[in-house]
């Protein structure tokens, strides 16, 4: 079963279509059933337990591939699950953090969003250290990625993550998808990003995650490259020629911050994904899953006791 690690600002939102694309009502973003108190200011950080993997596979029979931000490797899931096989894509740690800033100014304003505080906070420090080992321990984060083989791919090379994600990981990917581009004109991380000292402040607090990108790519990626072969770079130019026949969608920063209003936007347009998949596996989700959670936990379901 693919466990797609959706770390945050790193691409993933294509990788979630390229998922549904492929399989369709057999793929399913986990939703904690219960958000522990550790994790109730930051919700969306709180990893996946196996109680609520249980809960989904009961949903999902024949369930092939889960994702989300909820997805941690940090968690024994795969010892459940010995089938997993869990994969993610990192990026260069300022300009991920950058990014989540941004969408922090996006969501409450930039009044309401000040950087200087905002960098202090723990939920903004070393993020994607913390999504695959559950703490700012980079050691940890690369002995979990050693022990049970977890490709990543980076954002900054995310065309050929993408091939050799389905080459080396998973054959029956679709990898076909079409591009947005955001209109951003000036915006709070191009502000930072701009000047060394932004540069810096989003460094300061931050050295767990460059740790871990520096490892992934000068040790971890390049062991895919290698292993790919000779064609790597002509494949994927030939990939990126076939992804050029799909029109870019041009979309302002303002509607992507808007997730439902981006599915309808793909919704409406959906090639190169196929169409079918996709509007089923969000119609389980939707229909099924978020349904019938809520109403367990309405009803005060035994699975939302655990």
């Amino acid at each position: 079963m693919l466990a797609f690690i959706h770390i945050h600002k790193t691409g993933g939102t294509t990788l979630q279509w390229i998922l549904r694309s492929t399989l369709g009502p057999h793929y399913c973003e986990v939703t904690p059933l219960a958000i522990d108190p550790a994790f109730q200011q930051t919700p969306w950080l709180a990893p996946a337990k196996i109680a609520d993997l249980e809960y989904t596979h009961a949903l999902y029979p024949q369930l092939e591939g889960i994702g989300g931000h909820h997805i941690q490797p940090h968690m024994p899931l795969h010892v459940k699950y010995p089938g997993l096989t869990y994969f993610t894509f990192m990026r260069d740690p300022v300009k991920m953090r950058a990014s989540m800033y941004q969408h922090g100014v996006n969501t409450l304003g930039e009044a309401n969003c000040v950087f200087e505080e905002w960098r202090q906070e723990e939920q903004s420090q070393n993020r994607q250290t913390k999504m695959i080992a559950g703490t700012a321990d980079v050691n940890k984060a690369i002995q979990i990625i050693q022990q049970q083989e977890i490709f990543v791919g980076l954002t900054e090379r995310f065309n050929e993550s993408l091939l050799l994600l389905k080459v080396i990981v998973a054959n029956n990917l679709n990898i076909a998808y079409k591009r947005m581009n955001v209109a951003e004109g000036d915006t709070a991380a191009k502000r930072l990003l701009a000047s060394e000292q932004g540069r810096a402040m989003l460094r300061e607090g931050n050295e767990a995650d460059h740790a871990l990108y520096e490892f992934v790519q000068q040790e971890w990626y390049p062991r895919y490259q290698q292993a790919y072969g000779r064609t790597l770079a002509e494949d994927v130019a030939r990939y990126q020629e076939t992804l050029s026949q799909f029109s870019h969608r041009p979309v302002s920063l303002a509607f992507m911050s808007k997730p439902r209003l981006f599915k309808l936007l793909l919704l409406l347009d959906m090639e190169p994904y196929n169409g079918r998949n996709v509007t089923l596996s969000l119609l389980k989700k939707y229909l099924l899953y978020r349904s019938k959670m809520q109403l367990d936990r309405t009803l005060g379901s035994p699975a939302f006791a655990r």
